[in-house]
């Protein structure tokens, strides 16, 4: 699964927006402490809001 890293900080501030109507971003802090986005919720920030795009694999299969 691809996912968008974001900061603690834009994670909050994207909580409950509406980003498409009726399609609200809904962050998830991953085990490590790193806040993530789906990478379709992503395709409506700026680049500069995102730390990083990564292909997730859940370990030992653990859910996130």
């Amino acid at each position: 699964m691809v996912i968008a890293i974001i900061t603690e900080q834009k994670a909050s501030e994207l909580t409950g927006f509406e980003f498409q109507p009726g399609m609200f971003y809904n962050p998830v802090q991953l085990s490590d402490g790193r806040w993530f986005i789906s990478f379709p919720e992503a395709q409506y920030l700026l680049a500069s809001d995102i730390v990083s795009i990564e292909d997730y694999t859940a370990q030992d299969g653990n859910e996130i």
